[in-house]
């Protein structure tokens, strides 16, 4: 279990940059979601596989984010190294960002290219800081990384898979925020207990930033992160998350990864069923993730008629089903930092979930106590 010893990392944070960070984030979210409506860019509409939304609705929340980000990283005074690693993982994110955001606009960018600057915006944040994948206390895996040059192949794999696995969930009111949430705030307890200013300093600016923009995206949905701000998050979370195992021996490096575990349950099983089971591109967009069988088979019934605000409360209760859980897995990685073998026993619980769930709903074999619709 992770040592609860005295840490006066909390002491030393700088609030500044977290509460300008969340000021800067709600100002922007509230000019775009107005700013958008009059423009008409940038727009999801409410047709198409993996839409269910009731209204067009702004999905250039990545913007605001990544304004609220480079607000906090700027603007703080007498804290150099935050400073200096904010603005590093800033200019990294840049490329996925970019990326993002141009198919937001343009709706040309396909998943290919948006992996590839994904991999870039790796690859820039391990030349400039040296952020890898240097261990996982795995044997097998740590056997591999030995070899010359596969740190950093693993680390541009980890880092583009979680980076694209956030926005694979990112499909209701508030599930992809929540879930980023939930890991941040592992990765600042974690941090806390080892005293880790830096690390704290970051995720708490971080979590700042994003509920600036949950407060918008959760319940109403008045605006979506869009795939900037997906992928914006998914890198800025994969990232603190290596950050935290490199800088602190003694926390599993698996810890991380439990505390975000279902964006990459869900990216992974993705491509199992499209790809082995159905015979299908990886790439081709389905109806049939887990959230939105829960969104088919549990919470909306086509028998019934909804009005618009019925339909946007069915659409946040969705994400209700992934936070807790989520929550209560990042609680007992945080309780069992230091122990990798706990942290993939945490694993295969997970998994084993996951695939339970999803086979009663795929089969309308629902329990007792989900048949509330």
């Amino acid at each position: 279990m992770l040592s609860f010893v005295h840490s006066d990392a909390l002491k030393h944070v700088n609030m500044e940059p977290v509460l300008l960070g969340f000021v800067v984030t709600v100002a922007a979210t509230w000019i775009l979601c107005r700013l958008t409506k009059v423009l008409s860019i940038g727009q999801d509409s409410n047709e198409g596989v993996q839409k269910f939304h009731v209204n067009p609705t702004s999905r250039l929340g990545g913007v605001a984010i990544f304004l609220g980000l480079a607000a906090s990283g700027a603007a703080v005074s007498g804290v150099a190294e935050f400073s200096h690693y904010s603005f590093w993982f800033l200019v990294a994110a840049t490329p996925v960002w970019l990326a993002g955001l141009t198919e937001d606009l343009t709706r040309r960018v396909g998943p290919t290219l948006r992996l590839v600057m994904a991999t870039l915006s790796a690859a820039w944040l391990f030349v400039t800081l040296g952020v890898s994948v240097d261990r996982t206390d795995v044997w097998p895996i740590d056997m591999v990384l030995s070899i010359p040059g596969a740190p950093l192949c693993v680390t541009l794999l980890v880092v583009a898979g979680f980076t694209h696995s956030m926005n694979i969930v990112d499909g209701f009111h508030g599930l992809a925020c929540g879930l980023a949430i939930v890991a941040i705030s592992a990765l600042a307890f974690m941090s806390w207990k080892v005293g880790d200013t830096l690390l704290l300093q970051m995720c708490l600016t971080s979590l700042a930033v994003v509920l600036g923009f949950f407060v918008f995206n959760w319940p109403k949905g008045a605006i979506f992160l869009g795939d900037a701000g997906a992928y914006l998050i998914g890198f800025w979370v994969v990232e603190l998350g290596i950050l935290l195992a490199m800088r602190n021996p003694q926390i599993s490096p698996m810890a991380p990864v439990v505390a975000g575990l279902l964006p990459l349950i869900e990216t992974l099983f993705s491509m199992y069923r499209r790809n082995i089971v159905r015979n299908h591109p990886v790439n081709q967009p389905d109806a049939l993730h887990l959230h939105t069988l829960v969104y088919r088979r549990i919470l909306f019934s086509p028998a019934l008629k909804y009005s618009a605000n019925q339909m946007n409360a069915v659409n946040a209760k969705v994400a209700l089903f992934f936070w807790f859980p989520a929550a209560i897995f990042a609680f007992l990685a945080c309780i069992f930092a230091e122990s990798t073998l706990v942290q993939l026993l945490l694993m295969l619980i997970y998994l084993i979930m996951y695939n339970w769930l999803y086979r009663m709903l795929v089969r309308f074999n629902l329990p007792a106590f989900m048949r509330f619709r």
